[in-house]
């Protein structure tokens, strides 16, 4: 059914060559596993503790840019024992007064960015699938703030993130970090007692001075997950975990102009095996969830919005399927707008196989069914199978099923996807087929992709952003990256990329191309060009763009204007888009994005938000969102907020104002979790 041309294209990738890529200096290092035996740590980030004195020591950070080793040195020591892993690391910095520590609040380095400040992290891949989504990642900054990033994704409660310590300490020669790491929250697999196995590990440190980001097991500029060192002859002990059943009942107190309303509901975890999730949430409470503000501008598409709510993003990894670049993902969240009961189960069956099933039930309306299912072949390789069901009252059936398979060869790799949908929307069928089939190459500061994509006329993924349909032809994508650690410039970014699709009957559909550039400076400033001239069906798209911002690597001070002129959809087009982030009074942070487009009329946004830290898990916050549209009333919406959350113990929720309304609504809600 797919087209000549699609399977021409996988013939080919069969029949290519294999290309080999010498691994870089340092890589796929090991450690000798070492258990403990003198007093644990006081964990107080000094390293003077006997207990690191005869332990194996992990040293020379390699710089991937330059495959050179780091110019301040950086050596850590790893040891365990029943209970938990002790890791210390020593930074060494010639410049010390430059270390820098911003952030205040947990897990904040795995959600923002992460060039603004100095911090550590050591990295297991206990299964050694050398897979991202399958390692454990924990961080703490030079303030000692930690950051965690579980496999497969987990919910920022501390009762499900599990409880974990750092501390850290300025020395004259730098900083110092100590963590431990229960094992009872890593994932990891069960083995019988006395039974030794390799993990997968890496150390990595940024120096916000020098803004270089070193490794001990040197992956790379591609960040090649199977050269990540080899934590060797580790026993795990089976005593570290128990099955375990986590509540999180809460109740609900709102009220504006009408009599007040109150509401339970309660999400529960249970951890089955050290790989085997199951979460439930019954009557779940969306409304103090801030949603993703779609932003304006001119798209063919429709737009991507970040998923915020807790139930979708707890092991969201391991439904993910699909990629941006191409068809777009299979399963977007989004589109399960609300539930009265959901349920999934997620997880590792065997250090190969992965599984992520979810269903939800909205009564008397829908019900929501996505399921996934990954085989890891090799370090490099991986297959599998993935459907998603929408059953509504409403005469939508939808059902979508397909596999998928990708491989890496040293510098080649290959990513294939094959989808069929079915089902009817008000009686009529929506019976279709979507494939893409991608080619890689991977060379030191070069990324080249190329991709042959079709999707039928009559294709639908109603759980799904599937960007367009009714097309076939080919696209691609060149990256060149650079970097320099001395001299004015810091580094350099090319993106280029054309596409030429025509609709399945031949006509064509979309082709041309954009060009984008982009420069920063050693002064932190940043520059960016980009160039697009494309021809949808009968109209012309063709603009250009400048962006500059000061203190692109500091969000605590930075400012920023974007600017685009041409046509767009037929139509003159001139967007402004003026951006401001600060912090002020060491701990009132103030962001302002905004949009300003003239394409038929005015269209403006302005978003602001402000948040005030008073402590790692207790800030104040709000947000303004006013919005016009050409030959209509503005719209502003704004709300303020309380929160006593992120860690152990009951949560307190205070809002006064509605995060998701269109217009103000003169509502207050009091929202309390308690962690059973």
């Amino acid at each position: 059914m797919f087209s000549r041309a699609a399977l021409l294209l996988t013939s080919l990738c069969l029949l290519v060559p294999l290309l080999h890529a010498r691994e870089p200096e340092r890589s796929s290092r090991p450690l000798q596993a070492h258990r403990r035996t003198a007093p644990a740590p006081s964990l107080d980030g000094e390293l003077t503790d006997a207990l690191w004195k005869d332990v194996p020591t992990a040293s020379e950070f390699t710089d991937p840019q330059t495959g050179r080793l780091a110019a301040d040195p950086t050596v850590a020591r790893l040891t365990y024992d029943n209970e938990s892993i002790y890791v210390a690391i020593e930074c060494r910095d010639s410049q010390p007064e430059g270390i820098v520590g911003r952030e205040l609040e947990r897990d904040s380095l795995y959600r923002g960015d992460r060039n603004s400040e100095d911090w550590i992290e050591v990295a297991f891949d206990p299964f050694l699938s050398f897979k991202e989504n399958d390692q454990a990642r924990f961080a703490v900054n030079a303030l000692g703030t930690r950051s965690a990033r579980f496999g497969g994704g987990r919910a920022n409660k501390a009762e499900w993130s599990g409880a974990w310590d750092a501390a850290v300490k300025r020395t004259p020669t730098g900083w110092s970090a100590e963590l431990r790491i229960p094992w009872k929250v890593l994932n990891y697999p069960a083995g019988q007692a006395g039974q030794k196995r390799d993990f997968g590990l890496n150390f990595t440190r940024f120096q916000y001075r020098t803004r270089i980001r070193s490794q001990w097991s040197n992956t790379g500029l591609q960040g090649f997950s199977n050269l990540i060192g080899r934590w060797k002859d580790v026993e795990v002990p089976r005593s570290a975990f128990h099955p375990t059943l986590s509540t999180l009942p809460y109740t609900l107190t709102f009220g504006g102009d009408g009599p007040a309303v109150e509401r339970m509901g309660i999400d529960a975890r249970y951890q089955a095996t050290p790989d085997l999730t199951a979460v439930v949430s019954a009557n779940p409470d969306f409304a103090t969830v801030e949603n993703a503000v779609q932003s304006i501008g001119f798209s063919r598409s429709e737009r991507f919005v970040e998923e915020r709510r807790p139930f979708f993003l707890e092991g969201g990894d391991y439904f993910r399927t699909g990629q941006f670049f191409s068809l777009g993902p299979l399963f977007y969240s989004n589109r399960i707008e609300k539930f009265d009961v959901g349920a999934k189960v997620f997880g590792k069956l065997s250090p190969q196989d992965t599984i992520g099933v979810l269903l939800t039930e909205d009564f008397g309306n829908r019900s929501d069914l996505v399921a996934r299912y990954r085989r890891d072949l090799s370090p490099t390789a991986q297959a599998g199978v993935f459907m998603s069901q929408k059953d509504a009252l409403a005469g939508d059936h939808n059902s979508v099923g397909g596999a998928f398979a990708n491989n890496r060869w040293g510098k080649v790799g290959f990513d294939s996807q094959h989808f069929f949908s079915g089902g009817r929307v008000e009686g009529e069928k929506a019976d279709g087929y979507a494939s893409s089939n991608n080619f890689q190459y991977f060379d030191g500061n070069h990324f080249t992709s190329v991709q042959y994509l079709t999707a039928s006329k009559d294709f639908r993924d109603a759980n799904g952003l599937v960007f367009f349909n009714d097309f076939k032809g080919f696209s691609g994508y060149h990256n060149w990256s650079r970097e320099w650690r001395k001299g004015a410039w810091r580094s350099f970014n090319v993106d280029f990329g054309p596409q030429y699709w025509w609709h399945q009957d031949g006509r064509p559909f979309q082709r041309g191309a954009s060009l984008g550039v982009n420069f920063q400076t050693r002064s932190d400033w940043s520059l960016g060009v980009n160039v697009n001239h494309s021809r949808f069906d009968e109209q012309t798209d063709r603009t250009i763009g400048f962006r500059l911002t000061s203190g692109v690597s500091n969000r605590f001070k930075s400012y920023g204007l974007n600017f685009t002129t041409g046509t767009q959809g037929g139509a003159p087009t001139r967007f402004f888009g003026p951006q401001v982030s600060v912090r002020m009074l060491k701990r009132l942070d103030v962001i302002y994005q905004g949009g300003i487009q003239e394409q038929n009329g005015w269209n403006r946004q302005h978003i602001a938000t402000f948040n005030y830290q008073f402590s790692g898990t207790r800030t104040l916050g709000g947000r303004v969102v006013s919005q016009t549209e050409p030959g209509k009333a503005p719209n502003t919406n704004w709300y303020v907020s309380y929160r006593n959350a992120g860690g152990a113990g009951t949560e307190l929720y205070f809002l006064f104002g509605d995060p998701n309304a269109v217009k103000f609504t003169p509502r207050a809600a009091v929202k309390l979790v308690f962690a059973r």
